[in-house]
């Protein structure tokens, strides 16, 4: 590059190198507007804008380019690394505080699947999920909290029970993020919290609810192939199921499987031992080893 004249060596009222002032950055921030221009109209309409003095013009001249366009690319590049390096640090940006620990382990990464098949298919479990998620001595994995609490905004006993589920990061990230938090206008009993709600079961049915396992896979499976019991009686074959003991669970889905495939029940029977199937499975793997 051209060299330029420097002040005399311990000469009196020598300037001081120039800094990156305001006056400075004008030309160089003039330039770039008037090289935006040229580039909008191209280079066939108009010249390049002549470098303002210094690097800028210092690079024009040891580098000439052949051509307008290549003048003007030449000068956008290093004019963008100026104005880059001109950027001044802003202030230093508040740490965020973690939350509080939780030495509870996170439910594994199965189970975050099967939540997600669960709301899908059949929400009707999530309620013992999260109470099962609780009493196993788990917290909820990090990235199931988000959409627990907005799912259950509208619902205080349901949000309460997954704030309950996910520990101190539940309350941090309603702070960080307030429409997580619940708008619902009656407050939570305690007692309704930590209690399975009830479903309605039609009272025939209710004593399978603490009958023997065998008893109540036969039953079930003898309703379900003479059809006696049908899609009239869905709804409430799904509440038994959801709140029939779980050790029951493994007896009703192998008998339920094996109804006539010629009974007019038996896409009832099929969505039926998939329901105890994955309310088994989910109370499993929520088990501490």
């Amino acid at each position: 590059m051209t060299a330029r004249p420097q002040p005399a060596s311990g000469s009196v009222g020598a300037a001081a190198p120039p800094g990156p002032t305001a006056a400075a950055e004008q030309p160089v921030d003039q330039y770039w507007r008037e090289m935006v221009t040229v580039a909008l109209l191209g280079t066939d309409r108009r010249e390049p804008p002549t470098a303002p003095a210094g690097g800028l013009a210092d690079l024009a001249a040891d580098d000439p380019q052949g051509t307008p366009s290549q003048r003007l690319l030449q000068q956008v590049a290093a004019c963008t690394v100026v104005r880059r390096a001109g950027v001044l640090p802003g202030p230093p940006v508040q740490l965020v505080a973690p939350p509080a620990a939780d030495p509870r382990p996170v439910t594994p990464p199965v189970a975050t699947a099967t939540w997600r098949r669960m709301v899908s298919n059949w929400p009707v479990l999530e309620d013992e999920w999260l109470l099962a998620v609780v009493g196993c001595g788990r917290r909820l994995a990090p990235e199931l909290v988000p959409p627990l609490l907005a799912r259950h905004r509208t619902d205080a006993v349901r949000h309460a029970r997954a704030l309950a589920a996910a520990g101190p990061l539940g309350p941090w990230m309603i702070e960080w993020s307030p429409r997580l938090a619940c708008a619902a206008k009656q407050p939570a009993l305690a007692e309704a919290v930590v209690v399975l709600p009830e479903l309605p079961i039609v009272p025939e049915l209710l004593p399978l609810l603490t009958a023997p396992a065998a008893q109540v896979a036969r039953t079930l499976a003898a309703g379900l192939s003479s059809a006696q019991l049908g899609h009239a009686h869905r709804a409430v074959l799904v509440n038994l199921l959801a709140r029939v003991q779980p050790s029951s669970l493994p007896a009703v889905a192998k008998a339920i499987g094996r109804v006539d495939p010629s009974s007019p029940a038996i896409g009832l029977a099929f969505a039926l031992a998939d329901l105890a199937n994955l309310r088994l499975h989910m109370l499993t793997e929520l088990e501490l080893a």
